[in-house]
C-alpha cells in the first residue's frame, strides 16, 4: 500500500497471480452507511461548490420574480342554437347536436383566440395593459406595431382557463402586477368574448352576399347605360308606352278608317237612291188654278130675263122663244162639261225636288269630305304601321335588354332581402339571452402572489440533490479505499499491515 488506508492496484494484481489463471472479476464496493458519511465528508468542498453554484443561481432568478396578482372569474356556457346543426337543403342529420365537453372546448377556443387579444388592445390600449408602455403611445408603422402587439401579448398570456369534464362551467384567471389591471383586462376580455362569439357565429354569407350585391349593382349601372343609348338612339322614351300608345294609336285610325267606310258606304247609297228620286221628279210644278164658270152665272141671268119677260109676254113670244133656245144651248153646253175651263193656271218650283236636290249635294259634299279624312287617316295609320314595325325591329334587342335589367334588379332586391334578414337575425341574436352567462365577474384581487419562496426551496433542493449526486459520483470514480477495513470488505482478504503516504 502507497497510502495509508488505501490499496494499491498492483496488491490487487499481485494477489490475482498468486491465485493462478481466474478470470479478472469487476471489483465490488461494500460499503454500510458510515463508510458512505466519511466517503462524502471527504467530497465536501466539491459538494458545497456545486450546491453554492446552483443555489445562487436559483436565488438569483428567484429575487428577480415580482410579486402578481390573478384575477378571477367564471362562465356558465349552455347549449343554445349555434350547436345545433341545420343543413342548407333536406333534413340528413338536422337535429343533431354537440356535446357539452365539445361546446365547452370551442368557446374555450373562442376566448383563447388572438383575435380576441387584439380587440382587447384596441380598446384598452398599449398602457393599461404593459404600463411600460407611455399613456399616449400610438404605433408609427406596422413594424413598431407588429413589436407592441408581441409585447403585449406576452402580457395578455397571463390569461388562464379551467375546465373539468361533463361540466359546463370555465373559470378564468389572469395574472397582472397591477390587482386593478388585472380586473379590468380579464373584464374586458369576458365582454369583448361575448360580442366576438357572435361574430364567430353569425352567418358567414352575409360579406358575400354584400360583396355579389355590390356586382350586381355594378352590372345594372352598365345595363341602365346600354338600356339609355339604345332608347336615345332609337328616338323612343320609354319602349312599352311608346309600343302601347302606337299600338292603341293603330286601332283608333283603323277603327276611324272602318267607320270612314261605311259612311262613305251609306253616304253613296242615300245619293244613289236620292238620284233616282230626282230623275223622277219635275223641277216645276202648278201652284195655283182658277176655273171659269160664266155659262151656268149666264143662264142663271137668261132665266131670270125671261121671267121678267113672261110678266110681259107669252111663253110663245118670239122674245121669251129666243131666251129659251140660249138657255137650252146653254144647258147643252153645260152638260157636255165645255161650260166649266180654266181662267188662270200658275206654274212654281216644286218642293219635293229642291229638298232632293239639296240632300244631293249634301251627301256629294259629305262623300267629299268623308273621302279625304279616310285619306288622312290611312296615311296615318301606314305611319303608325311603319312605326310599330321598326319597333317590332327593335324588339329583340330591347328584350334581351329588358330582361337583363329586370333580372339585375330582381337578384339585387332579393340580395337585399337577404342582407337585411341577415342583419335583423344578427340585431336579434345580439339582443336576445346569451347561452353564455357571467357566473362571476373580475374584481380586483387583495392578495398579491409571488414564486420567489417556491423557486428558493426548489434551488435550495435541487442544489443539495445535485451537490449530493456531485459527492457520489466523486467518490465512485475515486480510484482506493479510505480504510484498511474498508478494503478488507471490499477484497475479501486481510489486511496486515498499514503504511502512510510518502
Amino acid at each position: 500500500m502507497r497510502a495509508q488506508g488505501v490499496y494499491s492496484e498492483e496488491m490487487e494484481t499481485t494477489g490475482s497471480e498468486r491465485r493462478g489463471a481466474r478470470a479478472p472479476e469487476r471489483r465490488r464496493y461494500a460499503y454500510d452507511v458510515d463508510d458512505m458519511l466519511r466517503l462524502l465528508l471527504r467530497e465536501w468542498w466539491l459538494m458545497l461548490l456545486v450546491f453554492a453554484i446552483i443555489f445562487g443561481v436559483g436565488a438569483g432568478f428567484a429575487m428577480t420574480l415580482k410579486k402578481s396578482y390573478t384575477a378571477d372569474a367564471s362562465l356558465l356556457m349552455q347549449l343554445g342554437q349555434d350547436y345545433v346543426y341545420v343543413p342548407a337543403a333536406g333534413d340528413a342529420a338536422r337535429g343533431a347536436i354537440a356535446t357539452i365537453d365539445e361546446v365547452v372546448q370551442s368557446e374555450v377556443e373562442i376566448l383563447n383566440s388572438a383575435e380576441l387579444k387584439h380587440r382587447v388592445i384596441e380598446k384598452l390600449g398599449y398602457h393599461a395593459i404593459d404600463p411600460s408602455f407611455p399613456k399616449t403611445f400610438a404605433p408609427r408603422n406596422e413594424i413598431e406595431r407588429a413589436q407592441a402587439d408581441t409585447r403585449v401579448m406576452r402580457t395578455l398570456s397571463g390569461l388562464k382557463t379551467e375546465t373539468a369534464p361533463q361540466s359546463n362551467i370555465v373559470r378564468l384567471s389572469f395574472t397582472h402586477k397591477d390587482p386593478l389591471a388585472a380586473a379590468l383586462i380579464l373584464n374586458t376580455i369576458i365582454d369583448l368574448y361575448q360580442a366576438y362569439r357572435h361574430e364567430v357565429f353569425m352567418d358567414v354569407t352575409a360579406p358575400l352576399l354584400e360583396n355579389q350585391k355590390a356586382a350586381f349593382d355594378r352590372r345594372l349601372r352598365q345595363a341602365d347605360q346600354t338600356y339609355e343609348d339604345f332608347l336615345l338612339r332609337n328616338g323612343v322614351g320609354d319602349f312599352q308606352a311608346a309600343k302601347s300608345t302606337y299600338t292603341k294609336l293603330y286601332d283608333t285610325v283603323m277603327s276611324e278608317i272602318y267607320v270612314a267606310d261605311a259612311g262613305l258606304a251609306t253616304a253613296r247609297a242615300r245619293l244613289s237612291a236620292i238620284t233616282a228620286r230626282l230623275g223622277q221628279q219635275a223641277p216645276e210644278m202648278s201652284t195655283e188654278r182658277q176655273l171659269d164658270l160664266s155659262v151656268p152665272s149666264k143662264i142663271l141671268a137668261l132665266k131670270q130675263q125671261r121671267a121678267e119677260l113672261l110678266t110681259r109676254y107669252t111663253p110663245a113670244a118670239p122674245a121669251v122663244r129666243d131666251l129659251d133656245e140660249q138657255i137650252r144651248a146653254l144647258e147643252t153646253m153645260q152638260a157636255s162639261g165645255r161650260a166649266i175651263g180654266e181662267k188662270e193656271h200658275r206654274i212654281g218650283v216644286n218642293p219635293v225636288y229642291q229638298q232632293l236636290l239639296t240632300e244631293k249635294l249634301t251627301l256629294e259634299a259629305e262623300i267629299a269630305a268623308t273621302s279625304g279624312r279616310r285619306t288622312q287617316l290611312q296615311a296615318q295609320a301606314d305611319q303608325v304601321t311603319q312605326k310599330l314595325q321598326s319597333l317590332v325591329g327593335m324588339e329583340a334587342e330591347y328584350n334581351s335588354l329588358a330582361t337583363e335589367r329586370n333580372a339585375l334588379q330582381t337578384n339585387i332586391a332579393s340580395f337585399t332581402q337577404r342582407i337585411q334578414e341577415t342583419q335583423a337575425a344578427r340585431e336579434i341574436s345580439e339582443k336576445a339571452q346569451d347561452t353564455v352567462r357571467v357566473v362571476n365577474r373580475a374584481r380586483p384581487p387583495d392578495k398579491a402572489k409571488s414564486l420567489q419562496k417556491p423557486v428558493f426551496i426548489l434551488a435550495f433542493l435541487f442544489g443539495g440533490f445535485t451537490a449530493l449526486c456531485a459527492g457520489l459520483a466523486r467518490v465512485f470514480l475515486r480510484k482506493g479505499f479510505l480504510s484498511a477495513d474498508m478494503a478488507s470488505k471490499t477484497l475479501g482478504l486481510p489486511v496486515l499491515a498499514q503504511a502512510k503516504a510518502k
